[in-house]
């Protein structure tokens, strides 16, 4: 007769198996035991330029190395033991995730490159690095011109529009200013991690982190979003102060032909909110684009701002510390302040790959309180995933509830010291503050417009390449 327990004779025998995932600078470990009760596992990893490192005698099944570079293979060993002292080693390898390319459609992808923007050939050139804060541009280039890869660009006779990728992400806030944050005034990392359209999660994950929702758009999962480089301006209209010059009531308003997204060009304001949202969208119709142009969203300016506060933005760059890493504010109506070239500490990356005209002048969003349409000029709304609607004044509420994540309302606020009024019965959402309220200006700003057409509020476009 056999004695002994179950357990007993399992520890005889040792099966057991490992998972790998990773995303763009992590990958998680999970080792599945078939039989053997394991009683302790230590985990390696080594990759280029002899990296290595390890985790000896854990009692855990799960384990993850952070910290990896984009789109690098590693090779994983684990040994488990059990009980009985048998030890099986398993060695598996696993590559981190690269910057999801960018989604061009009709853009021109371009690089800066000896003092000008030149067209890239993207099967040949490199022309972003993420991980040393330099973000992808593109262009829409004026009707009648044509360029190749190599040729330059002059911005104020070929270019129409510049545009900035921002790569779908997941991402976790550590505490209430960040990884390593001490105070508001001195706020930290937040943690990004990129990811494939395919990675979908309800809420978080077993590590904490959330998808940002800036990645669906209605019922799509999209695998990022261009964000316009500079405030929006207009050939004939950003001298006028004339209220509601656009004109635009609808989605197709002739008045958008002119709507430009250029850097040193005065921004567009003098209109309300419909007036902003109609324009953007005749600017799709009339030029035909494989995407969709619309007016940004609270949560897309959200996006912006997180990974500019990460080690792939402003906050990564070596050149800046302490109060440094905000993005500056811009003290002028002109986009770029005037200088987009020198005044690059205003830009989300540091340098001039980022996005402008984040900090110092007010832009109406597209968010509101409570589906009420005021002053803003609409008869009714637009299609929901066209815009954040808010169901409470109080922002840890505001969304079903609970805090609108990835908004950059409740689990920034204050950061930088920037000011905070959200919605209420002023019921529109607009970002950046303005210079003149200084220090209180920034991209982590929030504060609430009638709608209305006015002299210090712009706005800015967004291009998604929807399917």
């Amino acid at each position: 007769m056999l004695k002994g327990t179950v357990e007993d004779l399992s520890s005889n025998r040792l099966d057991v198996d490992m998972k790998l995932t990773s995303t763009s600078s992590s990958i998680s470990i999970e080792i599945v035991t078939k039989e053997g009760y394991p009683t302790s596992y230590s985990y390696q990893i080594t990759g280029p330029d002899d990296y290595k490192k390890e985790a000896n005698n854990l009692k855990e099944s799960k384990y993850a190395f952070d910290k990896l570079n984009l789109n690098t293979e590693y090779s994983i060993k684990v040994i488990v033991k059990n009980k009985a002292g048998l030890t099986k080693e398993i060695t598996k390898t696993i590559k981190t995730e690269l910057v999801l390319e960018p989604e061009l459609g009709n853009l021109i992808p371009v690089v800066y490159k000896n003092n000008n923007w030149v067209v890239v050939d993207t099967t040949k050139d490199k022309w972003y690095d993420y991980e040393n804060q330099e973000w992808a541009n593109a262009v829409i280039l004026n009707d009648g011109i044509n360029k190749i890869a190599g040729q330059e660009l002059n911005l104020e006779t070929d270019v129409r529009a510049m545009f900035v990728w921002i790569p779908r992400y997941e991402y976790k806030i550590e505490g209430p200013y960040g990884k390593g944050g001490v105070s508001a005034e001195s706020p930290g990392e937040i943690e990004v991690n990129f990811i494939s359209k395919d990675v979908v999660y309800e809420n978080t994950n077993n590590s904490g982190y959330r998808v940002h929702p800036a990645f669906t758009f209605g019922t799509e999962e999209l695998s990022g979003i261009w964000v316009g480089k500079f405030e929006t301006s207009h050939t004939t209209l950003s001298a006028s102060t004339e209220n509601n010059n656009l004109q635009c009531s609808n989605n197709n308003c002739a008045s958008a032909d002119g709507l430009r997204i250029l850097p040193n060009v005065e921004t567009l304001r003098y209109n309300s909110v419909s007036n902003f949202f109609y324009s953007a969208q005749s600017m799709d119709n009339r030029l035909k684009l494989s995407g969709d142009l619309h007016m940004m969203k609270n949560s897309e300016w959200g996006a912006v701002a997180y990974l500019s506060q990460s080690k792939y933005g402003k906050y990564g760059n070596p050149l800046y510390d302490g109060a440094n890493k905000e993005v500056a504010m811009k003290n002028s109506y002109s986009t770029g302040d005037g200088d987009y070239v020198t005044n690059v500490s205003q830009s989300t990356t540091g340098n001039i790959t980022g996005i402008y005209d984040m900090s110092g002048i007010y832009e109406y969003v597209m968010g509101l309180y409570n589906n009420d349409i005021s002053n803003s000029g609409f008869k009714s709304l637009p299609e929901s995933k066209y815009y954040n609607n808010y169901t409470s004044t109080t922002p840890e509420e505001a969304c079903g509830g609970e805090i609108c994540y990835g908004h950059a309302f409740s689990e920034t606020k204050g950061w930088y010291n920037d000011f905070a009024m959200f919605i209420s019965t002023i019921p529109w959402s607009s970002r950046g503050g303005m210079q003149t309220t200084a220090p209180d200006a920034g991209m982590f700003s929030y504060s609430c417009g009638w709608d209305i057409s006015s002299g210090w509020t712009s706005f800015r476009i967004v291009l998604i390449q929807t399917t």
